[in-house]
């Protein structure tokens, strides 16, 4: 695996959004990562070893994709401008790799902000 890719994520706040990864294990991008044993894991986080924001609802779609989901109801919980993230992944023998991590950027609503 590469280093993570670096992805921010630009939301508005009560928004609902879908990001959808594409993993391969090459830079040709012709051999896809397979994801059939692995196990993804997404969240967000006020910093870097700080507080628990959310984690990210994800569904893989075989060979090599995932989707990242963010509901209306869990956007509201993003209360800060920015934040961290990043997507991770462990596969059937034990091995952690991050693919992808960034910011989180966050413009507060103007409709139903109350």
């Amino acid at each position: 695996m590469f280093a993570p890719a670096v992805f921010n994520l630009k939301l508005y706040r009560g928004d609902t959004a879908t990001w959808v990864f594409t993993l391969w294990q090459d830079r040709q991008r012709t051999q896809p990562v397979d994801l059939t044993t692995a196990s993804p894991k997404s969240e967000i986080r006020e910093r870097h070893g700080g507080t628990l924001i959310l984690a990210l609802p994800l569904k893989t779609t075989l060979p090599n994709v995932i989707q990242a989901d963010l509901s209306q109801e869990d956007s509201l919980k993003l209360n800060r401008r920015s934040a961290v993230w990043d997507l991770q992944l462990t596969l059937d023998d034990g091995t952690v790799a991050t693919v992808v991590s960034g910011h989180v950027f966050v413009t507060p609503s103007v409709t139903d902000s109350a």
